[in-house]
């Protein structure tokens, strides 16, 4: 392990200002060099306890969110169960998990590219504060979310498109015993193979907020760039993700006393261990999300240190026209050209301004 000369806010002199995104007379916080997936580990750790109200300040809007919305349904599938009982009362849950999804998706996106926008605020030696961060992102909210259904929804389609069919085919192995079978093979292999390609494609695309907020580029854009930023670095992303996991893992271990509670006595009342959840899931939520986006942030600038010399423009103090991308090299620095070999011996995608929102 190289000595973690990184700790310090004054470990470079300042070069000048970057143009474009706004001017700074203070050095970047924190050296830009290339770093091994420990170091990505320990600064993204660093980074956090550091400002940990600023993160899980932000964190919690969503937690918050979450929350209200987990109780209103908590309270309606209650009143339905007590009048309707239970088929109608486990309807009306699946139907308005559907709504709180759609409500929670908007909130999240903003909350995840304001975190992003504070930590490369504070990585380059610039003070923000949350309201900051927010005002800061919230006008591309539109942009913000239609990333995170992309982001999603390239993890699920492909364990959708097999799943789907291998469902129908055992429906009707009652008739032919034949189908039975080949319908539980397909099932196998789409969510085997669906979950192997959605982890894949996920961390491929786990990149694209980071983009989309420090080089202002629109979804489709965005997907391709985090595509190029991650060819090679899937292990270390893997990585930050797994940890980011295992965090979470350990508030349902928490939670799995009073999961058994319920589970047992799925027709009786469990105010208590359910509200129990709830509050949980929210501490969950705000300690264990800026884990994962610090480190992917930390590994996007990664990347850019190493396929396009990032540490070299923030230290000639570049310089970019108002209309370019705010975090685009400055001129003079050479950068892997469309269709050039990065770091990682792949061929990055020409990028262009289309699937701008």
């Amino acid at each position: 392990m190289t000595p973690q000369d990184w700790e310090s806010p004054e470990t470079l002199p300042a070069p000048g200002s970057w143009q474009g995104y706004g001017s700074s007379e203070q050095a970047a916080a924190y050296a830009l060099r290339p770093l091994s997936t420990g170091e990505v580990l320990d600064r993204a750790f660093a980074i956090y306890r550091a400002n940990f109200w600023l993160f899980a300040g932000l964190a919690s809007l969503t937690g918050a969110f979450s929350l209200i919305l987990n109780a209103i349904q908590l309270v309606a599938h209650h009143i339905v169960l007590l009048h309707h009982g239970i088929r109608i009362a486990a309807m009306v849950t699946e139907l308005s998990s559907v709504g709180m999804a759609l409500l929670v998706l908007p909130v999240e996106a903003v909350v995840y590219a304001a975190s992003v926008y504070a930590l490369c605020e504070l990585y380059l030696g610039r003070k923000t504060t949350a309201k900051e961060s927010l005002q800061a992102t919230i006008g591309r909210w539109l942009r913000y979310c239609g990333i995170a259904v992309w982001l999603g929804w390239s993890a699920v389609w492909v364990t959708l498109v097999v799943v789907v069919p291998g469902f129908v085919l055992v429906a009707m192995g009652a008739r032919a015993p034949a189908l039975l079978v080949v319908g539980g093979f397909v099932l196998f292999i789409g969510f085997v193979g669906g979950i192997v390609y959605g982890v894949i494609a996920y961390i491929r695309n786990s990149l694209a907020i980071p983009v989309a907020v420090m080089e202002q580029t629109g979804v489709r854009a965005s997907m391709r760039r985090s595509k190029t930023l991650a060819a090679g670095t899937k292990g270390r992303i893997f990585v930050v993700l797994l940890i980011a996991i295992a965090l979470y893992m350990v508030a349902g271990a928490i939670e799995s006393p009073m999961i058994l509670l319920i589970a047992r006595t799925p027709f009786q009342e469990h105010v208590i261990a359910q509200s129990a959840m709830l509050l949980i899931g929210f501490v969950a939520r705000t300690l264990v999300s800026p884990v994962a986006l610090i480190g992917l942030t930390l590994v996007y600038f990664d990347q850019r240190v190493r396929m396009e010399a990032f540490d070299l423009v923030m230290l000639l103090g570049g310089s970019a026209p108002p209309d370019a991308a705010a975090w685009a090299p400055a001129p003079g620095v050479e950068t892997p050209a469309a269709g050039a070999e990065g770091a990682s011996g792949e061929t990055a995608e020409p990028m262009g301004s289309d699937g701008d929102v």
